[in-house]
């Protein structure tokens, strides 16, 4: 036997084995001017080391194009010259190749084992494959490269470059440069083909992204690692791919865990790659199944992005403006974490019911308790009640895996993510503090405790969830009581911690504490009113439910005389600690009063020390506001406080702490809530019957209008009221007497029921006791004055004329001087009404109050949006795609690949429906040749297109003689070849199925629509997606009124309008709907259609009063109008007696 023939390679050739080259020898070369040379230096030749220097020729040509400015070099017309030269000519029965005699050294050199000519073959097809793609006029040029890179032989050449020792850097960056290029090609074209050789072209892709930098430093961008290429490879994919084929990719365990491996390690320009290719193309891409987006962003995944925190970054010699301009490291992992663990859509996070654990449902009784016995035994008659003190079943698995590994109290963005997270997913909140036991609260005033309070401090501030999380309106059974409470006071949290932090002798613990205890009192009177709300009598299991959440609340703060103590003894200049206590002594008061009542507190003396500070402060800084809110605070206290002694004169202070607030309240602007005070000194009279308790009585207003309408006040007059109120509270009754004696003497029969004051009739027996002690006339005639003003804002609040008349005489006789008595009138005032600011206060705060009413920020959701014609015409019109004659002749050059993944295929099949019977003649022929070609051919799915095309052959074989082919078989044929050339498509075994199950279609029926709508999935949680395709399906099969008269047939419409009434249907779905109607409105007599035999108008009325966005309202209302502008309006108008015309209007 002969020996084999052994080609010449770099050196002589011995009976050895010759051992590979792993030194790089520096390559030759020379400059190229003319494109022949270059096809003469490339051509294939045995000699490796001279294909190695026409190949670095080629480089540095290639090299010279990409740094050149000028786009119209002599280098770039070179290139396109030789491109021109080699390009194969298309031959029926052979597939073309692109660059053969480099194909050929290519596939040489990887028998020889010659890595440094495969190396170059990588660096240069990867070089040219950058410039194409800058060059649109050049595209088909790159696309023939990338399908003969795509060819067995030329995957076998990659598999090897891709697979080669882990020390060949050399060879595998190129090749996966080479790759990537091939990916981004025109778009995206053969990135779909590229995945589908992966078995090739994504060889040792996981073990590829290990290789990452060694050296020193940061990896210089103008020399990435094996692993940065690799990445950008795969990143280019996910970003190209469509849906199925990236949910393949990303099925890749290996691939998936590779990348994020070393993801610390990384330079920050591939951190930002990686985190905004995911970010856009996984977490934002709503087509992607939650399923598959998990497959990436699992608890390893994000453990492994949460490392960035803290990432040091530091410059790269090749950085550029743009990249230093950028966020840095750790602000993109924020942005990309928020996003993928608090939206519903990334996957990570799945729907969950608050306070309510997983695995119970709070609207099921347990077996064997009745409603009587939930009545008589209340919540002990729930078993699972009581069972999660310790530990909180959740939903949310893979986010409470990933939040223990969280340092929220050392980063403060970690700290933001974590509370954002609890947001919006609440059930966790209560079972992280469960499983953190290393979470230790005990003050020390360190970093870390700050970073522990801060965290508690956020966690305690999130609001409770509609319905503690329950998604239809309160439950029949409350959540778990130690659900709520750790919701309300996390663990950490313990009765042991606060009360320290109020016993360090530390400003920042005692602070903390106190805030924290605020929060946590809001948030306690928050819960118990969505109980009340949620309660139907005060036996309920709701009601029983909020007294034992009080009960355990009290066992977990300290006693309010901690807290007094620690208010006691702040200093006088500690003005925000004051303050935040004042307000935490008012929430005491009003959410646990039966706590609060039991320390005997008497809040006068720091009332009044807090007035003084008030009156001696000047201006409106922040210490001022500090010392009113606090004023504030302790009056509201003061109201609830029985031990308040608000008469009661100081030695201190010249006037009770009650005329003291009133002469503040008039003489100087607090800047408090008018509303406030006001109610405070209302609510002291009302209670010491200062003034009439009814609902027609006006108060004090008419004494707090006349004291504002003098001006300046003496003393002597301040020192006189303080008396009078101090005696008409003490002795009430005696006042309410006088009253009626003097209604008696007036005439004015007790059936009229006139209102009265009993603080006038104090000051009518007061007055002679003033004068006789000799004051002054200046202070007479300053208090006559004050008195005609009470008397006739008295009058204007709707006290009674006649007692005005008696009591105007009483003051009078109590001067004993004509003329002052002379200067007593009863003025006309304008109608007062102070309810008219508290209207105004609720109505403002009922404004911004709520979206559950239906209003957002001042705007109610019925407030009136427009869509005009041309907008909702650009909404919902869709073009029709029509055939194109140039398609007969166009095919015929084509692979089968581009016959079926360019259109080609499809632009025959629309010709069948064109009005020229020639044309469909002739494309009926066609698409007989088309099928024969595919199923001779190599293509993947070579069986299922030909099948596809042939029954559509049979099918229009007997009826294109007689017009047009229906629309439905055209749209049907052309929606089905997208299915075939992707396996991985949710309904390729469905369509598969359709096509073995006869030779020819039905005309007049609509295909897998009733396999769609009726039965389940092929693949779990497919279904939309289904829906998805028939909905683009029925669009394109409605053009022409035989196509309605179809649709009205097989009573599509019935079946369109029951989808929206799924909750769950998606807006692009519901849209998708909209705009079949909007093309059956543009159909001759499609319009009359729906309306009279579909019930459009009404299905569209119900659509907008159950949609709760405006501008979605807005289009069901444009949607209507269009139907009645396109409709026979006679017709309808008769049809329906005028009842649509009504509607429409």
């Amino acid at each position: 036997m002969a020996k084999r023939k052994s080609y010449g390679g770099e050196g002589g050739h011995s009976g050895k084995k010759q051992k590979t080259a792993h030194v790089h020898e520096p390559p030759t070369s020379e400059d190229i001017h003319t494109g022949r040379q270059l096809q003469q230096l490339l051509a294939f030749e045995q000699d490796l080391q001279k294909a190695r220097h026409g190949l670095q020729s080629f480089k540095n040509l290639l090299d010279g194009i990409v740094h050149d400015e000028d786009k119209d070099s002599e280098k770039l017309q070179i290139l396109l010259d030789f491109l021109e030269t080699v390009k194969p000519r298309e031959k029926d029965d052979e597939v073309p190749v692109y660059l053969p005699d480099v194909m050929e050294t290519w596939s040489m050199a990887s028998q020889l084992n010659n890595e440094n000519v495969m190396s170059a073959v990588a660096v240069v097809l990867a070089l040219l494959l950058k410039v194409i793609s800058g060059k649109v006029d050049l595209a088909s040029y790159g696309l023939g490269i990338c399908r003969t890179l795509l060819q067995k032989r030329q995957q076998e050449l990659i598999a090897k470059n891709l697979s080669a020792d882990n020390g060949k850097d050399f060879i595998i960056s190129p090749t996966l440069r080479l790759l990537k290029e091939a990916v981004c090609l025109d778009g995206g074209a053969l990135a779909a083909p590229i995945f589908r050789a992966r078995s090739n072209t994504f060889k040792s892709l996981a073990r590829n992204m290990g290789l990452r930098y060694l050296g020193e430093g940061v990896e210089d961008p103008k020399r990435p690692s094996v692993r940065t290429n690799a990445i950008h490879f795969l990143l280019s994919s996910l970003r190209l791919l469509h849906l199925e084929a990236k949910r393949d990719l990303l099925s890749q365990k290996d691939i998936v865990a590779a990348l994020m491996r070393h993801v610390r390690k990384d330079p920050p320009s591939l951190i930002h790659e990686i985190l905004d290719t995911l970010r856009t193309s996984v977490i934002l891409d709503k087509k992607l199944s939650k399923d598959t987006k998990i497959r990436i962003l699992n608890a390893h995944s994000l453990i492994r992005i949460a490392e960035l925190y803290g990432y040091s970054e530091e410059p790269a010699e090749g950085d550029s403006d743009a990249e230093s301009g950028r966020p840095s490291v750790e602000e993109s992992t924020h942005a990309f974490l928020l996003a993928a663990c608090t939206d519903s859509d990334a996957g990570v996070r799945r729907s969950e019911h608050g306070y309510y654990p997983e695995g119970i449902d709070p609207d099921v009784i347990p077996l064997g308790v009745d409603d009587g016995q939930l009545t008589d035994f209340g919540m002990d008659s729930i078993p699972w009640m009581s069972k999660f003190e310790d530990n909180v079943p959740v939903r949310n698995t893979l986010l409470a895996e990933f939040i223990q590994t969280l340092r929220p109290w050392s980063n403060t963005k970690q700290n933001e993510l974590l509370v954002a997270i609890f947001e919006t997913s609440p059930e966790l909140a209560a079972q992280y503090f469960c499983h953190k036991k290393s979470f230790a609260f005990d003050p020390k005033l360190s970093a870390t405790w700050i970073g522990y309070a801060a965290l508690l401090y956020n966690v305690v501030q999130l609001p409770i969830p509609a319905w503690f999380g329950h998604p239809k309106g309160y439950a029949r059974v409350p959540p778990p009581t130690s659900v709520v409470l750790g919701n309300t006071v996390p663990l950490p949290m313990t009765l042991k911690a606060i009360t320290r932090c109020f016993s360090i002798k530390s400003k920042l613990t005692s602070f903390y504490a106190i805030r924290l205890l605020t929060l946590a009192l809001e948030k306690l009177g928050r819960a118990l009113e969505m109980h009340r709300e949620a309660s139907s009598s005060s036996d309920s299991v709701w009601e029983e439910a909020a007294r034992r959440l009080v009960d355990e609340f009290y066992q977990r703060i300290p006693d309010i005389k901690d807290v007094i103590k620690s208010y006691v003894a702040l200093g006088q200049d500690d003005l925000l600690q004051r303050q935040a206590a004042s307000r935490l002594l008012l929430l005491y008061y009003e959410i646990i009063p039966q706590l609060a009542l039991r320390a005997k507190f008497d809040v006068s003396p720091m009332l009044l020390s807090t007035i003084k500070r008030v009156e001696a402060s000047e201006g409106t800084g922040e210490e001022v506001v500090m010392s009113l809110l606090e004023l504030e605070n302790l009056c509201t206290v003061a109201k609830y406080s029985p031990s308040m002694r608000w008469f009661a004169r100081a030695s201190d202070m010249p006037y009770s702490p009650f005329t003291t607030l009133l002469r503040l309240s008039v003489e100087k602007p607090t800047g408090m809530s008018d509303e406030s005070l006001n109610n405070i000194l209302h609510w002291v009279a009302d209670e010491h019957q200062l003034v009439e308790s009814r609902s027609s009585s006006r108060g004090l207003h008419p004494l707090i209008a006349a004291l504002k309408s003098i001006g300046h006040i003496d003393a002597a007059i301040w020192a006189f009221l303080d008396n009078c109120v101090e005696r008409c509270a003490r002795t009430p009754v005696k006042y309410i007497e006088m009253i009626e004696e003097q209604l008696e003497k007036a005439g004015i029969p007790e059936d009229d029921d006139p209102v009265a004051c009993p603080l006038m009739m104090t000051i009518s027996e007061q007055i002679p006791f003033l004068t006789s002690s000799s004051p002054g006339k200046a202070i007479l005639k300053e208090l006559a004055k004050l008195l005609s003003e009470l008397l006739g804002y008295s009058l204007a609040a709707g006290v009674s004329k006649p007692f005005l008349q008696v009591t105007k005489e009483l003051f009078a006789a109590g001067f004993g001087d004509e003329q002052l008595g002379a200067k007593l009138r009863i003025s006309e005032k304008k109608k007062f009404t102070p309810e008219a600011q508290e209207v105004a206060d609720k109505q403002n705060t009922t404004i911004t109050y709520s979206r559950d009413n239906g209003v957002v920020d001042g705007e109610d959701n019925d407030s009136v949006h427009h869509i005009s014609p041309e907008e909702l015409e650009q909404k919902l019109a869709v073009p029709i795609t029509a055939g194109k004659d140039s398609s007969l002749s166009r095919w015929s050059s084509k692979t089968p690949e581009e016959l079926v993944e360019e259109g080609y295929a499809s632009g025959l099949i629309r010709l069948l429906s064109s009005e020229h019977a020639s044309i469909r003649k002739e494309a009926l022929t066609n698409i007989v040749k088309v099928a024969a070609k595919i199923k001779d051919s190599a293509y993947e799915n070579n069986e299922q297109v030909w099948l596809l095309l042939m029954e559509l052959a049979e099918t229009a074989r007997g009826a294109i003689s007689d017009g047009p082919l229906p629309s439905v078989a055209v749209a049907f044929a052309c929606k089905g070849l997208e299915v075939l050339m992707n396996p991985l498509h949710c309904l390729y075994e469905k369509l598969n199925l359709f096509l073995t199950s006869g030779p020819v279609w039905s005309l007049d029926r609509i295909p897998l629509m009733q396999h769609i709508l009726q039965e389940g999935p092929t693949d779990d949680g497919a279904f939309y997606s289904e829906v998805s395709w028939l909905l683009g399906f029925l669009l394109e099969s409605l053009r022409v009124p035989a196509d309605m008269a179809l649709f009205h047939k097989r009573k599509v419409f019935e079946r369109l309008f029951a989808l929206p009434c799924n909750p769950f249907l998606g807006p692009n779905l519901r849209t998708q709907v909209l705009r079949i109607v909007y093309r059956a409105t543009g159909i001759e007599g499609g319009s009359d259609t729906l309306i009279t035999r579909f019930g459009a108008v009404s299905w569209l009325l119900a659509q907008r009063d159950a949609a709760t966005d405006a501008v979605e309202r807005a289009t069901y209302q444009a949607l209507v109008g269009r139907l009645w502008d396109t409709c026979d309006r006679k017709r309808i108008e008769e049809w329906s007696k005028g009842g649509v015309r009504r509607l429409v209007a």
